[in-house]
Order: structure tokens, then sequence, then C-alpha cells
């Protein structure tokens, strides 16, 4: 009686541990099919998408600078310290749908977004962004507010970082 009760105690702990490696697994799947959707999603943003027109759609926007001062007539120069982590700047956007989504590229790669109409915004610069030279903004709004549907609006100005 003794080795029937240890053999089923035995085959319960065993069915257990293979019960229990199983649901670990599957959740370690569930867990790395999330993150590779989340890492799609930053990825799709990641970059401006490719052969857009210069301008197109409604609205426009430019970049205040702090100093009031400007390159070449009308990119503006923003001064920051050396050794900065961020800045932010000053986005005055006008006329643009505020029905739509407004996604902000910074020298290609996907910098935040916001809902643009007629009200200023902030805009965090850091990493490559502040480093010293010219660097370009593109605002762009998509049809459903999705990333791989149609551009409905491109607008593209321009800054200049001087480190102090």
């Amino acid at each position: 009686m003794k080795k029937i009760f240890y053999v089923i105690m035995a085959s319960l702990l065993i069915t257990l541990n293979l019960v229990g490696c199983g649901t670990k697994q599957q959740a370690n799947g569930i867990k790395n099919k999330t993150q590779n959707i989340e890492n799609k999603t930053k990825s799709d943003l990641a970059e401006l998408p490719k052969n857009l027109k210069t301008d197109m759609g409604p609205g426009k926007f430019y970049i205040s600078p702090s100093s009031n001062k400007f390159k070449e007539g009308n990119i503006p120069i923003i001064d920051i310290k050396k050794n900065t982590s961020s800045q932010k700047v000053e986005i005055n956007p006008s006329e643009f749908n505020n029905k739509y989504q407004s996604y902000i590229f910074i020298d290609g790669k996907y910098n935040s977004k916001k809902q643009l109409s007629s009200s200023k915004s902030d805009v965090e610069l850091k990493g490559d962004n502040i480093k010293t030279g010219k660097h370009k903004v593109d605002v762009v709004q998509f049809n459903n507010n999705k990333t791989t549907d149609t551009v409905l609006t491109h607008k593209t100005t321009y800054y200049y970082i001087n480190v102090v």
C-alpha cells in the first residue's frame, strides 16, 4: 500500500512540475510577443516616412529661440550650456487640423506626438538633437492617426544649436 501511495505522490509531483513549467513557458511566450509588438510600434515611428513632399497639407509652425538670435536669416539659434542633457524648445503652430495627432521628427527620428492646432507647445531636445549644428524638424499628420496610413500634412523647419 505504501508503494502505491509513493508512486501516486511521485506521479502527482512530476505532473505538477511539468504543468508549472508549461505555464511558465506560455507566460514567457506571451511576454515576448508583447515586447515584440511594443518594439514594432517604436520602430514604426523611428524614422520619418520616405518620399514625402516638402510642404503638404494645412498648417505651419516655427521654433521660438529664447535667445532671439537667428542664423541665415530665419533659422533660430538655440544656445545651450555645455554638458546639458536636455533642452525644451517652444513650437508655435498655426492652422493645423487638431483632429489629427501631429508626429514630430527631428533629424528623421521620432521625437514626440502632440495635438497641435494654434497653441504653443514644448518639445524636448536631447541626445543628438542638442549637438552643435543645424537640425531639421518635421511635423507629420497621418490619416486616421495611424503611422501606416496616408500622410495628410507634412511641414518642415530647422533650428541651430550653439553650445556656450
